[in-house]
């Protein structure tokens, strides 16, 4: 890292040279996946660019608004492009024809909608495919058209997730010491966000560096995505957040080891979590399980059923003082169907615990919720996290969409007022590209909290069409007749 910001140096440091106003800029992204500290690069790059120009395998639609969360994490308001190629990137690529019209648009409008600025591209002097030219034209006008409402000055939401840098750059790479059998190092972050995006929360991304610098005290609550890596300094500054009425949701070996990778004696967080580490991380185990011992608002959406399903690896911990609402059910045989039955169907170890100190709410859970989640794609264990997600976060939230479909949402408050953006992810093509075509989503209904400034106009800036609106006590209520692939409220 410090060749590279002494490079990333020299290069800026010639081209002003030439010209005071010029900027070198490298290349950076895209993704969730990187090895590089964004952080520290940060500090040199007068901007961001993210080369994430698309999609291929099994990368879900989401990704490119994932890229412009992090890349925002570590610029906080300064520049963030990204370049979307019109080209066929897919696997194999093909540099000479254009991508689905559909897929260039989402990756326009994520890049839009997350707060990054598209940079749009094609290699040739003298294409002989020009489909790809009308997407570029049409987005860039609509854009031109109502630029102030991309004007963002900062978001509005109410969630932060913690972007943990060194724990996906290093916690299960091939060089590593750590063990491979746990799976992808974001695949704990993809989990989680798939459980925001279903449940339609609001949030934004905090680099594990930022969290120091990062007012988070304007967030009802943090959420961290097993961040194993962790240094004294992060684990404090979450402390304090904490011991200043702030909520936290954390997951499996959150703060077991320093930032380097050094196995702790405990986690640092111990006191944070109410648990303790009691032995080494026990799985991957399928066909285990999590008991319901207990109500709690976390789990009262579950009927008909004592278990839930458990997580693919655990840390086995022993619970401070905290009422036991779910308990381990270890796994077993799930064949022959003979030998399908429970060795030890009780106990009194804690898959999870749910605690409330002075104004903070805390959750933690010692198994890999988020990343079986992810892998798994299993309903109950999506509705686990997103109970969690609210029970933590609190009533009365900055905003709400009630309405058929996976949408992801991003909410600013810009120059003129205010911008939802609202991206529809309903597609068979979702987690494996390309999207043929838009799914359009019917009535939306909107609750957005506002600063109490009067609201004076509501318009659906991609439909082009006013919207029906009422206001009372800061709350601006409204409905969307209907949503394409992409659409944007400005409220002023």
């Amino acid at each position: 890292m410090d060749r590279v910001l002494a490079v990333w140096r020299l290069w800026d440091q010639v081209v002003r040279e030439k010209n005071p106003q010029s900027v070198y800029v490298g290349n950076l992204g895209g993704g969730l996946d990187t090895v590089k500290d964004l952080k520290d690069i940060s500090q040199v790059a007068t901007w961001f660019n993210a080369d994430h120009q698309g999609r291929s395998g099994d990368t879900p639609v989401w990704a490119c608004a994932q890229q412009g969360r992090v890349a925002n994490s570590v610029m906080q308001g300064r520049t963030v492009t990204n370049v979307a190629g019109a080209y066929a990137n897919a696997q194999p690529n093909w540099r000479h024809v254009s991508k689905a019209p559909a897929e260039l648009t989402m990756w326009l409008a994520q890049t839009t909608a997350s707060g990054m600025v598209p940079w749009f591209h094609w290699l040739g002097g003298s294409p002989e495919d020009t489909r790809w030219r009308e997407v570029g034209h049409s987005f860039f006008n609509w854009i031109a058209d109502n630029e102030a409402h991309f004007r963002n000055r900062s978001s509005l939401a109410d969630l932060a997730v913690l972007y943990p840098q060194r724990t996906i750059a290093f916690y299960s790479r091939p060089e590593s010491h750590r063990p491979r059998y746990r799976g992808g190092s974001t695949d704990y972050v993809q989990g989680l966000y798939y459980a925001l995006l279903e449940g339609r929360f609001l949030f934004d991304f905090i680099h594990e560096s930022n969290l120091e610098e990062a007012p988070l005290n304007r967030y009802r609550a943090l959420l961290i995505p097993n961040a194993a890596y962790l240094s004294d300094r992060h684990c404090e500054a979450i402390r304090k957040y904490v011991n200043s009425g702030g909520s936290l949701l954390a997951t499996f070996e959150t703060s077991r080891y320093d930032e380097w990778g050094n196995l702790r004696p405990d986690f640092q967080l111990a006191d944070i979590f109410g648990a303790h580490i009691t032995g080494e991380v026990i799985g991957p185990h399928g066909n285990s399980y999590a008991r319901i011992e207990r109500p709690h608002p976390v789990i009262d959406d579950f009927k008909g059923t004592t278990l839930l399903p458990g997580a693919e690896n655990r840390v086995p911990i022993r619970a401070d003082s905290s009422p036991l609402v779910l308990s381990i059910v270890p796994a077993y045989p799930a064949f022959p169907p003979e030998m399908v039955y429970a060795r030890t169907p009780h106990t009194t170890e804690a898959a999870a615990i749910f605690r409330e100190v002075g104004k903070s709410r805390l959750a933690y859970f010692g198994g890999d919720v988020d990343r079986t989640c992810w892998r798994s794609g299993d309903s109950d264990m999506s509705s686990l996290l997103q109970n969690t997600i609210k029970w933590v976060r609190g009533p009365d939230s900055v905003l709400s969409v009630d309405g058929a479909g996976l949408i992801e949402t991003f909410a600013w408050e810009t120059e003129p007022g205010y911008a939802l953006h609202i991206l529809n992810y309903t597609n068979p093509n979702a987690t494996r590209g390309y999207i043929r075509q838009a799914y359009p989503l019917g009535p939306q209904k909107v609750r957005f909290r506002t600063d109490r400034r009067p609201i004076k106009s509501a318009r659906a800036l991609r439909s082009g069409t006013p919207l029906t609106f009422q206001q009372q006590d800061g709350i601006v209520s409204f409905e969307i007749p209907v949503i394409a692939d992409y659409e944007v409220v400005a409220l002023t």
